[in-house]
């Protein structure tokens, strides 16, 4: 018996080695179809610091990187990605409470917001009374630091202060805010990240951006290659080495033919059509 099934083992390894090599991509469409996915995972994680959060920048940068090293065919997609990000200054009155994030803190404990930061205060740090709330507004955004530094970012509707210390008293603030549905706003300078909507679409129509866990892109651009088919791996964002793009350009029916299984029998928890996604998610800075 155990013969038996060593023998139709190597004999369906055989023939699937046979098959991949005659017809790589019928091959690779049927593999794109049947493959099993992991889970890509939360891609923009609430926190309430804001370098945890999924990074554009990163992600563009890591692609950058990627397609430089594989050739002169990949520089046309470095140089969109180079035009993908814009941002612009505007000098604005702030709600405290609209500001979701801060840059940096000591802490190495990972809260998903502001109020839950808020909840660890110290008893001193908690403000109870209106006139505390006026103090402690002045002493967290001081007049020396007008106009104080924000981020908001469109593509995912989020503000981060660019606090100069721990934010417990931002945290204070807006536990204060919440529980008495009281509320202020800051001069500030906000620099608007956004994307280039003609970029976005160029790469939409000319490029396949599929982010994949790593060992099924690898898996997927070792089947393709075998076809000869003009394929590319790029790098996600450092924090997530997990999350590797698949790339290739949509004038090529072969190309398309396989990914199109790939994203039509699969849901966008385990393979995400980057792009797209990207163009799904726009909460346009309100420039009044």
């Amino acid at each position: 018996m155990k013969n038996s099934g060593s023998f139709f083992t190597e004999l369906e390894t055989f023939l699937n080695n046979l098959l991949q090599r005659l017809f790589p991509v019928w091959y690779a469409t049927q593999a794109a179809r049947e493959m099993e996915l992991e889970a890509l995972g939360s891609l923009n994680p609430p926190s309430f610091l804001s370098h945890r959060w999924l990074s554009l920048h990163a992600v563009v940068q890591g692609l950058q990187q990627s397609l430089q090293a594989q050739g002169s065919d990949w520089l046309e997609l470095q140089e969109l990605l180079g035009k993908l990000l814009v941002e612009k200054e505007y000098p604005r009155r702030l709600s405290v409470t609209a500001i979701d994030g801060v840059e940096q803190s000591q802490h190495d404990q990972d809260w998903p917001n502001l109020l839950a930061y808020a909840e660890q205060l110290p008893e001193e740090r908690i403000i109870e009374t209106a006139e505390d709330f006026d103090t402690r507004l002045h002493e967290a955004f001081p007049e020396a630091n007008k106009p104080h530094r924000v981020v908001y970012r469109e593509w995912d509707g989020r503000y981060y202060w660019i606090n100069p210390e721990e934010p417990d008293l931002l945290a204070a603030l807006q536990r204060y805010a919440h529980q008495h549905q009281r509320d202020t706003a800051i001069s500030a300078t906000i620099s608007v990240e956004s994307l280039n909507s003609k970029v976005l679409d160029h790469i939409r129509n000319d490029w396949w951006l599929l982010l994949l866990k790593r060992d099924s892109a690898y898996l997927l651009h070792n089947l393709m290659s075998q076809g000869n088919l003009p394929v590319a791996l790029g790098e996600f964002e450092w924090r997530r080495s997990d999350l590797v793009f698949l790339i290739g350009r949509k004038n090529n029916r072969s190309i398309n033919r396989i990914l199109l299984n790939l994203l039509n029998n699969h849901p966008s928890q385990v393979v995400l059509e980057f792009g797209r996604f990207l163009s799904r998610q726009h909460f346009p800075f309100r420039n009044q």
